[in-house]
């Protein structure tokens, strides 16, 4: 519910940080892929080797990385947080990333990115801002949902102004058991959502079963609904990717 950054689309736990003012030049990043001819032991093990390349000290503008997977659809990847799209951009075109691209067990890669509006400081959702773990146990029932959806005689000043309108709705003071939420979306193809951080499968299902989000599905404004829904592997403890309340 934003107007904000385009999305381009390509073939310890720590004291809480001081608040930022927010701006539009945080971007995300979602890596997908699949797995062939590779066990699931296998592919944790090739994660497990692999983090510590991601943590923010080692890749420039990277705020953290939180890997992602789901064993029910075979997908797997991660969730990028950057500074700014040419830290974004930089890192898609690193050796690091080509080198992912071309592992023979990693196939159908699909990665699409997305800028972040400024009203995800009231949901803790700017990535920069929010308290990390460096536990990798505080994964272990961590999930993440993605909702995405599209415009339909809306502006985006107008879908900003109701995304400024309903924000506080979406604070972990007000959802059970959410950890954060950044609003996102592209203005170029008109994909718009969120990226969800909840401590539990139960509380993220209460979610999508609450009017809370009944309503937004029903917005005669907002179409095209999809969820994805992922675990949080607990590798991401050494890249600053499992934020904590």
């Amino acid at each position: 519910m934003l107007s904000c950054n385009q999305e381009k689309q390509k073939s310890a736990t720590e004291p809480a940080k001081t608040e930022k003012p927010a701006t539009n030049d945080m971007m995300v990043l979602l890596v997908n892929y699949e797995l062939e001819n590779m066990s699931l032991e296998d592919h944790a093990a090739l994660g497990t080797a692999v983090g510590p390349n991601f943590a923010p000290a080692n890749i420039e503008g990277l705020i953290g990385k939180t890997f992602i997977g789901n064993v029910d659809t075979g997908v797997f990847g991660g969730l990028y947080y950057f500074k700014n799209n040419t830290s974004l951009d930089n890192y898609l075109n690193s050796e690091l990333f080509k080198g992912i691209m071309a592992h023979p067990n990693l196939v159908n890669f699909n990665n699409t990115s997305y800028g972040v509006a400024p009203i995800s400081a009231v949901t803790n959702g700017i990535a920069d801002n929010r308290k990390t773990s460096s536990d990798p146990t505080a994964a272990a029932e961590m999930r993440v949902l993605l909702v995405n959806y599209k415009l339909k005689d809306m502006n985006l000043e107008a879908h900003a102004a109701l995304g400024t309108a309903v924000a506080p709705n979406f604070t972990p003071a007000n959802i059970e058991g959410l950890i954060g939420k950044t609003f996102i979306g592209n203005v170029e193809t008109g994909v718009f959502g969120g990226v969800y951080y909840f401590q539990t499968q139960e509380v993220l299902d209460n979610y999508l079963n609450s009017e809370l989000y009944k309503g937004i599905t029903v917005h005669p404004n907002l179409v095209h609904f999809t969820t994805r829904q992922f675990m949080v592997a607990s590798v991401s403890a050494v890249t600053n990717g499992i934020p904590v309340l």
